[in-house]
């Protein structure tokens, strides 16, 4: 976990994102159609979309419990800056960081705000050890809690204040370089998930990376103290804060929350620079970028139900080239847009039922849900898309829907559909998670469903079982790290687990499990020994390179897919779908990207239309990830 280390070093010697303003979007390029005239002018024709990029935090933290892997840090910055957090929390230094059992070490921590985050969601955490450090393993540690904060460089937060028009003085209090601490954002703190590396790339021959114990994540072990809000600024031509009240206005009236007023969405903020300060509603949780592209897509003023513009767009919703584009723009218009979308439900053209479908649920109904259930287990280019509107959702149709996608016999779908349920009610029935031994998440799920086994070793540490039986091949024995063996003999239907501990006094002694041959079993036998995720994710590894497994077992296996604007312009030239499946089966491991939260029009598709052979192109990360974490306000 390298790059962790390299991240927190960059904040400390070069100029990181936090006092400078945020990256924004470009203004709309959408081209005005013959019903979309200045009376339909939309919040996205007068607006820039700001405060959409991710925010590093770090800190300097400690980690107790190690089984003497620790060490005592040099006398450099690393440790001033411990030793100052250790005072203020009444603690002794030296008790802490000259342990001569070596059960602790100092660590750099490092987080991830992202955009449209609130105050009170998890954040994952990166642990790492600093340059020169003697602590051989970070397995079995507990990170003490934490305080992440930003910093930059003075000249980057003077140049920072400049542009927003806050006056500052001729001479610089701070030289240039001085590197400036920000505010506390983030308390990290936890049991640390260490003993490989899980950056790294898996092999040629598919096995994951070697051991890293020297690092770690805690995923999930950080809280957010701030509010992450979207900032709708208002393009240089159209300053006035008269402007700002309006589309707060709409926002407020399109995307209504329950109880409305301290609750809305949008609030307009009219000193200095006039913008609107916008939250993500509960529906669109799971995907702030669908929200961000439907909401530059509101009309400054209201729509009636007779305007040729809706009549317009209903048209278009029909029509398999225009019915992403339609769709969109209908969902911006708000609840009145249900009809024509359950109209377009009817239709024969899965392009035309998947958008009506999508806006449908994003406007909090379900009438479109088994046609989602339906498209996804079919189209794998639009499969992210309607497993993430099917948790969006809080309906028990939709939740059914992704409970029944689990049984298929698409791996991915089935995988897809468990994420999207878990994201949607982690306390679901049908997810039957429990956590082991504070590490990760076993779960058994559809235990009449043919067997599979997948293993997340990405943004959550996680063992799913799907159906009940999982024998393997015998015989067989390997060691799992330093301490775990695993072994069967021939037609033999137990399994050994032997752990060797060192005792008090220094001798080695060993202690066994027998369990039957069956890999969901052993994995619970590993856990009655204290073995953890890395041993539990080292154990299938093994047995699969060993081909003794007898199911399908897959790693980070979750559905990847096209953005909508991508989708919108495959559309233009593929009216069932063939070429937008082809597509999102050739870009493999990428997730779904977007660069702006603009619709293409006709004109865009043709000059940037692909070559017959050739891949969409690459496009910026975006916020608010798919199959994010579920955060109930």
């Amino acid at each position: 976990m390298a790059r962790a280390t390299t991240l927190l070093a960059g904040l400390f010697l070069a100029a990181l994102a936090g006092c400078l303003p945020q990256q924004t979007t470009t203004r709309s390029q959408v081209a005005d159609d013959v019903t979309d005239g200045d009376q339909f002018s939309t919040i996205g024709k007068i607006t820039a979309i700001g405060n959409v990029e991710s925010i590093p935090v770090s800190g300097v933290g400690l980690v107790y419990n190690l089984p003497g892997t620790g060490s005592s840090p040099t006398a450099d910055g690393w440790r001033t800056m411990l030793e100052q957090s250790i005072r203020r929390q009444k603690g002794n230094p030296k008790e802490f960081l000259d342990d001569p059992k070596r059960e602790h070490s100092l660590v750099l921590v490092s987080a991830m705000i992202p955009p449209g985050a609130r105050a009170g969601d998890k954040l994952d955490v990166s642990i790492s050890l600093p340059p020169g450090s003697k602590t051989t393993s970070l397995k079995g540690g507990i990170l003490f809690p934490t305080d992440l904060q930003n910093f930059e460089l003075a000249a980057n937060a003077r140049q920072a204040l400049q542009s927003s028009g806050i006056p500052v003085g001729k001479v610089p209090v701070a030289n240039e370089g001085t590197i400036l601490p920000g505010s506390k954002m983030v308390i990290a703190s936890g049991a640390l998930i260490a003993g490989y590396d899980n950056d790294a790339k898996p092999s040629a021959d598919g096995e994951l990376a070697p051991e890293g114990p020297r690092s770690g994540r805690i995923w999930g072990g950080a809280k957010n103290l701030i509010d992450r809000p979207y900032y709708f600024m208002l393009n240089e031509s159209n300053p006035q804060p008269r402007l700002a009240l309006v589309i707060a206005e709409r926002i407020n009236s399109v995307f209504p929350t329950p109880g409305g007023g301290a609750n809305k969405l949008a609030d307009a903020k009219v000193q200095g620079k006039p913008l609107v300060v916008c939250y993500a509603p509960p529906t669109y949780r799971l995907n702030h970028t669908r929200f961000l592209l439907v909401a530059r897509q509101v009309p400054l003023e209201a729509v009636k139900s007779d305007s040729p513009y809706r009549k317009q767009l209903e048209n278009d919703l029909l029509r398999p080239e225009t019915t992403i584009t339609a769709a969109i723009k209908l969902e911006a218009l708000g609840l009145d847009s249900r009809q024509p979308l359950r109209v377009g439900l009817q239709s024969d053209s899965p392009w035309v039922r998947f958008a009506s479908a999508e806006a449908l649920t994003y406007l909090g109904h379900s009438d479109g849900a088994k046609d989602l259930a339906e498209l996804a287990e079919k189209h794998p280019s639009i499969r992210t898309q309607c497993l993430t509107a099917l948790a969006s959702l809080d309906d028990a149709v939709c939740l059914d829907q992704l409970a029944e996608l689990m049984r298929k016999p698409d791996s991915q779908l089935r995988y897809g559909a468990f994420i999207a349920l878990r994201s949607a009610d982690e306390n679901h029935e049908a997810i039957r998670g429990k956590r082991i031994n504070g590490s990760f998440w076993l779960h058994n799920v559809v235990l009449d469903s043919e067997p599979m086994v997948h293993v997340a070793t990405e943004r959550r540490a996680e063992i799913v079982l799907f159906g009940s039986r999982f024998p393997m091949r015998t015989p067989f024995s390997f060691a799992l790290g330093k301490e775990f063996t695993v072994s069967a003999k021939d037609g033999e239907p137990m399994v050994t687990i032997t752990r060797i501990k060192t005792g008090t006094d220094g001798e080695p002694t060993a202690v066994n499990v027998k369990c039957l041959n069956d890999m969901g079993t052993v994995l619970k036998g590993l856990s009655e020994l204290g073995g953890s995720y890395p041993e539990s994710v080292e154990f299938i590894r093994r047995a699969q390179k060993a081909e003794i497994v007898t199911t399908a077992v897959l790693f980070d296996s979750a559905p990847k897919g096209l953005s909508v604007p991508q989708l919108a312009m495959i559309a233009l030239n593929d009216s069932n779908m063939e070429k937008a499946n082809h597509e999102v089966t050739r870009i493999g491991s990428e997730d779904i990207v977007q660069a702006s939260y603009d619709l293409p029009t006709e004109a865009d598709a043709m000059k940037s239309k692909p070559k017959a052979d050739a891949t969409l192109q690459s496009l910026n990360r975006e916020p608010g990830r798919l199959f994010g974490p579920s955060v109930k306000k």
